[in-house]
């Protein structure tokens, strides 16, 4: 087998999947030279080479991947904070070494506003209508909430978010984080006082995640996939990055109609083919949009855009692929995608977390021990319907310690929902540590919660 090295630039969030699809290649002998912010013990086991660097500020990075450039292929990414930030760009510029994201141009989670002007423009049709308050525009706390209940008169209830990422936190969603006019503008005001602030109206449906690849030509769809990114089971607690996630065996979900699902892939290929430009567009390739869709009574809105790989959506799709992904990553550097083919295979993520997190309870003092051996033990005998995926854990004095962020995200696959929900579980319980997990993942009784939701929505007909 041909030897081929990769760059994993990693925030110790789905680096594990990545690296666990690559080292499956039938055709490839990889070997990982990973820059990550911590030794997490999945890749410190798995890298050739492991160097942390905590902040993995860009200059950094390029200076320790510049030492191994002349062995390395291409480089892959699980944080947008380094995509946001010109990764790409300067690593290319420096090292050589072809990077499989967007360039710095096309990342647009630095900004909310700009992906509400992007859509204005791409995708008006799918974008809900909104405003946005920039703190130099007041001079007092005054002026700012009148303008703020001026909008909110005209859009109904809001749904209020800081103009530059905040991983969901900073996020307030009418009828949940607020339910008063008092409330609602309290909020806008702290949020406010960070920096500049998008308030959208609420639009009521079923959420759901698309995913698209490209060479910067072509563009090749995903299966659609779910997120849970409230902390608690029934969708309860604090926004969170996401504590699990699904998809099913078909292309769309269960709630989602085949037509509605044909609809929106044809939207999201017109608005790719504004976006782009003529031609080839090199800026545009890898995971190159990771759109949060609103399913509605009236069509689909399109809620946020990332130019990555959803956190936990990622893994639902790279543990279902059916191609070799070094071959993947190939064809999107010699712009040759012109498809991908994924299993017929259901995958539901859980993620274990801090015992506190999510939740008002203060975080523990003093970073303690999680032991995955019985989950890794559960993983090898299930045959690979069972996977587990060290997130914000790192291996230190021998130990491995949880972290503050998302610990573990374990995967159960199965031909149903159901089947990959309860490997999903048994998986996470086999965890032995100070971790937590929501239990409702893909559970049949949300699955139908979410069906009844968007069938009444459909009766009611557009608002």
């Amino acid at each position: 087998m041909d030897r081929v090295g990769v760059l994993v630039v990693s925030k110790c969030l789905s680096a594990a999947a990545i690296v666990d699809v690559i080292s499956r290649s039938e055709k490839y002998r990889p070997e990982f030279f990973v820059v990550e912010k911590q030794r997490n013990p999945f890749n410190v086991q798995r890298a050739k080479v492991h160097m942390v660097v905590p902040g993995l500020a860009v200059t950094d990075v390029v200076r320790a991947a510049g030492k191994f450039k002349d062995r390395v292929a291409f480089g892959l990414t699980d944080t947008e904070d380094f995509v946001v930030a010109g990764g790409r760009d300067a690593l290319e510029r420096e090292t050589g070494i072809p990077m499989i994201c967007v360039s710095k141009e096309y990342a647009l989670e630095g900004s909310k506003a700009a992906q509400r002007r992007l859509f204005d423009r791409i995708f008006r049709g799918a974008n809900p209508r909104y405003r946005v308050f920039d703190q130099k525009d007041y001079s007092g706390t005054q002026a700012a909430v009148a303008d703020f209940r001026k909008a909110v008169g005209e859009l109904g209830p809001v749904v209020i978010k800081p103009d530059a990422p905040a991983r969901g936190a900073g996020v307030g969603v009418w009828g949940s984080d607020f339910s008063t006019d008092k409330e609602a503008a309290q909020f806008f005001l702290n949020v406010l006082a960070k920096g500049s602030v998008v308030v959208e109206e609420k639009v009521e449906g079923e959420e759901s995640s698309f995913h698209a690849f490209s060479d910067g030509r072509h563009f090749v769809t995903a299966p659609m996939s779910r997120d849970y990114k409230r902390s608690l089971d029934g969708n309860r607690g604090p926004l969170t990055g996401g504590m699990g996630s699904y998809r099913g065996p078909d292309a769309h979900l269960p709630f989602v109609r085949e037509s509605d699902w044909s609809r929106l892939v044809q939207a999201e290929e017109k608005a790719f083919r504004l976006w782009k430009g003529r031609g080839s567009n090199s800026g545009l390739r890898g995971v190159v949009l990771y759109d949060a869709i609103m399913h509605t009574g009236g069509g689909f809105k399109v809620l946020e855009r990332n130019s990555r790989g959803g956190n936990t959506e990622l893994i639902n799709l790279l543990t279902t692929i059916a191609d070799d992904f070094v071959d993947l990553c190939y064809r999107m550097l010699d712009g040759a995608l012109k498809s991908i083919r994924f299993g017929r295979t259901a995958s539901v993520v859980t993620c274990a977390v801090p015992a506190s997190y999510g939740t008002a309870a203060p975080a523990p003092a003093a970073d303690q021990a999680i032991d995955l051996s019985g989950a890794y033990g559960l993983s090898e005998r299930s045959g690979g319907r069972v996977r587990v995926f060290p997130m914000d854990l790192r291996i230190e004095g021998g130990e491995c310690l949880v972290g503050r962020s998302r610990s573990v995200a374990v995967v159960g696959l199965g031909s149903t929902l159901e089947g990959a929900r309860r490997a999903s579980l048994r998986g996470a319980e086999s965890l032995a540590g100070p971790v937590r997990w929501r239990k409702d993942i893909a559970s049949s009784s949300d699955l139908r919660k979410s069906r009844d939701h968007l069938r009444s929505l459909r009766r009611a007909g557009p608002r």
